[in-house]
C-alpha cells in the first residue's frame, strides 16, 4: 500500500516532533544531573572546609606541653584538610558554582562549632549525590 504525500508528511512530521521531545526531556535530566552534581559538590567544599578549619583549630590550641610529634601530626592534618577543602572549592568553581554562593557556603562551614552542625553537613552532602 503506497502512502500519500500528505500521509508521509504526516509521519516525519510526527517523528520529527517526538524526537524533538525527546531531546527536550533528555536536556531536562542533563540538566538535572549536572545541578546535583553541582550542589553535592559544593556540599563537598563545605564539609572539607569545616574539618579544615576544625583541624586548624585544634593544631593552634595545641598545648606547649604537648609533644613535638603530636603537634606536628595536627599541624599536618590541619594541612591536608586545607588542601583538599582548596580542591573541593576549586571543583564546584569549576562545575558552574556561583563566585557570590561558594565564598558564603564556605564561610558558614568555616564558623560551625558544633558536632550538630557538622552532621548536618556531612548529611545533606551525603544525600546531594546523584543516583
Amino acid at each position: 500500500m503506497n502512502k500519500t504525500k500528505q500521509q508521509r508528511c504526516c509521519a516525519r512530521y510526527l517523528q520529527s516532533y517526538q524526537h524533538g521531545q525527546g531531546d527536550r526531556r533528555e536536556k531536562k535530566e542533563e540538566t538535572r544531573t549536572h545541578n546535583a552534581q553541582l550542589h553535592a559538590t559544593i556540599s563537598g567544599a563545605a564539609v572539607a572546609s569545616a574539618v579544615a578549619a576544625i583541624a586548624a583549630s585544634m593544631a593552634a590550641s595545641s598545648v606547649p606541653s604537648k609533644d613535638e610529634r603530636m603537634a606536628k601530626t595536627d599541624m599536618a592534618m590541619a594541612s591536608a584538610a586545607t588542601l583538599v577543602a582548596a580542591q573541593c572549592v576549586e571543583a564546584a568553581e569549576a562545575m558552574g558554582a556561583g563566585k557570590d554562593h561558594l565564598p558564603s557556603v564556605v564561610s558558614s562551614a568555616v564558623n560551625i562549632r558544633s558536632h550538630d552542625d557538622i552532621t548536618t553537613l556531612t548529611t545533606a552532602t551525603a544525600t546531594s549525590s546523584t543516583p
